[in-house]
Parts: C-alpha cells; sequence; structure tokens
C-alpha cells in the first residue's frame, strides 16, 4: 500500500511540473506574441538561412552570437545545422526566458543560451565571436551603427557578421511567395511599419574603421542584409 502511495505522488508531482512548466511557457508567450509567428509561419525561414550561412561562410564550429534573437528560432536552426554554441542576445526578458526553455525542449542546452542585454552595448568581450547573425532586430535599434559596430567588436580576426532581414535565397519558392505577399499587404496598409537598412550604413560603418562591410540585397525586396569581415 505505502509502495502505491509512493508512486501516486511520484506520479502527481510530475504531472504538476509538467502543468506548471506548460503554464509558465503560455505566460511568456503572452508576454512576446511573436512567438506565434516565429514557430508558425515564419519556422521555414530559420533551418533555410541557416543552410545558407554554412554554405555561404563554411561555419561548422566555434561560437555563434545572435543579436536580436528573440525566442531562439535561428539559433536553434543554427545549432542543429552546425556544432556551433550560439549565444542569443536579447533585451527583451520573456524572448530571452522563451528561447532557453526551447533549448531545452530541442535537447540543446548549454549549446543554445540565450542572456539579455542591448545590441547597442554588448555585455560580450571583444572577439569571442566566429560568426555574428541578427535577423529582423537591427531595424528596431535606435542607434544601427552603434549595434553594427557591437557586432564587429565581438568578431574574432577572420570572423563574419551578417545582420539585416529577410528571408535567405534557400527558401523554398512557394513559401517565400506567401511570405513576401503576406509582407506586402501589411506594408500597403501600414507602411510605416517597414524600415529599410539605410543605404549609407556601409559608410558610416567604413567611417568608423571597418574595412570589409557590403550591402547585400535579394532575392526579394525584403532582403537588406550587411556583411562584414575581420
Amino acid at each position: 500500500m505505502r509502495r502505491v502511495t509512493a508512486c501516486l505522488l511520484v506520479l502527481l508531482c510530475l504531472t504538476a511540473c509538467v502543468w506548471a512548466q506548460d503554464n509558465y511557457k503560455e505566460r511568456l508567450v503572452a508576454e512576446f506574441p511573436f512567438h506565434e509567428v516565429a514557430t508558425g509561419p515564419f519556422a521555414p525561414v530559420y533551418p533555410a538561412l541557416a543552410r545558407q550561412l554554412v554554405e555561404d561562410y563554411g561555419m561548422t564550429s566555434g561560437v555563434c552570437v545572435d543579436v536580436g534573437g528573440a525566442e531562439g528560432s535561428l539559433a536553434v536552426a543554427i545549432a542543429k545545422a552546425t556544432n556551433m554554441t550560439v549565444y542569443v542576445v536579447d533585451i527583451d526578458p520573456a524572448a530571452v526566458r522563451l528561447c532557453n526553455l526551447r533549448a531545452d525542449e530541442e535537447g540543446l542546452r548549454g549549446r543554445v543560451r540565450a542572456i539579455e542585454g542591448d545590441a547597442q552595448n554588448l555585455l560580450l568581450r571583444e572577439g569571442i565571436a566566429d560568426l555574428v547573425v541578427s535577423r529582423n532586430s537591427m531595424f528596431q535599434w535606435p542607434d544601427k551603427t552603434a549595434g553594427v559596430l557591437e557586432a564587429y567588436r565581438i568578431l574574432k580576426p577572420g570572423g563574419v557578421a551578417l545582420l539585416g532581414g529577410g528571408y535567405g535565397r534557400l527558401l523554398d519558392d512557394a513559401t517565400r511567395e506567401r511570405l513576401v505577399a503576406q509582407a506586402k499587404r501589411k506594408r500597403a496598409q501600414d507602411p510605416d511599419s517597414f524600415v529599410e537598412m539605410p543605404p549609407d550604413l556601409p559608410d558610416r560603418v567604413r567611417a568608423a574603421g571597418v574595412a570589409h562591410v557590403r550591402l547585400l540585397r535579394g532575392p526579394t525586396d525584403f532582403d537588406w542584409w550587411l556583411e562584414m569581415r575581420k
């Protein structure tokens, strides 16, 4: 009888823990609703972009930093496509907690690590990263030049940074067409909601001492990427 009672108590405790975790996640999603977009209609974008990063830059190990990485969709995709350790920096506490929770769910604890921080003043040491990425975050930075220079500061010699927004070139055509059509409808309804990368940003970054920087466009009107090499 005691053994049955003990088993029942263990089962109740496990059920309570699962319920508490689910309830905790629901609260975080309510605080950070972009989670539903990233893990829903945008979900195919991140693995495709991760594959593109591997294809273009050949990095499969070392340290990656995802600046403004939100709930961790791109970070998780990079960790799955490579052997890299990925640090996610985001200013939103709910996004950081969701990212760390997702890392646990995906079996990536220790390889995807999220911390709170400001893109314009990263609390990371100089030269920590082989790769720095940022998708659809820099458009929200009040001082884009400062954020870009911070990304460059934390790069190792020989490292590369790709900052900007869009879908990348390896996303399947059907998904890209669907997302672009959706983005065009949203832009038509609210033109002020879309902020393009300042075309003079590469010149500003060069003036600050970054020699190898260029602006990449395409394959859609919504793909703007700033590439830096150190």
